[in-house]
This record gives C-alpha cells, structure tokens and sequence, in this order.
C-alpha cells in the first residue's frame, strides 16, 4: 500500500504542475481563448489559479516529509478541480470536463492513500509505547 500512495502521489505532481506552469507561461490572448470565452474567467483569475497550481505542486513535494503541507496542498488542489469540473459542465464543455475529473480522481486516491499510511504510521506508533 505504501508504494502505491507514493507512486499516485508522484503522479499527481507533474500533473498539476504542469497546469499551473501553462497557465503562467501562457499569453493573454491563449487565455482569453482556452478560459476567458469558453468559460468566462477573466485573465488574470486564471493566472492566480496557475500560481496556486504550482504552489500546490510544490506542497506535494514538500508533503513527502511533512505530512500536513501534502494534505493541505491536496485540499487546494480538490478545490481548483473541482471547480474546473464544475465550470466546463455548466459551460456545456463535458469533453473538457474529463481532465480535471481524472485529476481530481486521482488527488482523492493520493488523499485516501496517504491518510490511510498516516493512522498506520501513528497505529504502529502507539503500539510501540504501550507497554505489554
């Protein structure tokens, strides 16, 4: 169970890095054209969620050693996600739709798993100062 949590967490990173990191390199006019028209975000909303994106890559990186800077980072990604999901089925985009939902899939199996390893961790660790 252990490498299966690391390696969908793994996974998850370049995922939503690459998101934020296209987002910030990304022209005003390819915004306007990807998510200002299809969606109605203005520009410079989704160069704050590109920016959350990459702080969020980086919380997962970060959340290898520190368990709550990974939970909380993948609480940042459920949210951006979701509402991705959320916008491009009202905006009627439901093939669009499909990406962030596989992300977002993919960020409650990194939670589930993590959580799982982390009352393990914590079973195991109380265990060994009960005395027998």
């Amino acid at each position: 169970m252990k490498w299966l949590a690391r390696i969908l967490h793994v996974l998850l990173i370049p995922l939503i890095a690459s998101a934020g990191l296209f987002k910030l390199v990304s022209g005003a006019e390819t915004i306007r054209e990807v998510y200002s028209e299809p969606l109605g975000y203005s520009v410079w909303f989704i160069y704050v969620i590109g920016v959350f994106e990459l702080l969020a890559a980086i919380g997962l990186i970060a959340g290898f050693w520190w368990s709550g800077i990974g939970f909380a980072s993948l609480g940042v990604i459920f949210i951006i996600l979701s509402g991705a999901v959320g916008s491009n089925l009202y905006a009627g985009l439901y093939a669009d739709a499909i990406s962030p939902l596989i992300g977002l899939i993919l960020a409650i199996a990194v939670y589930l798993a993590n959580r799982s390893l982390l009352k393990k961790s914590r079973g195991a660790a109380k265990q060994k100062l009960t005395p027998h």
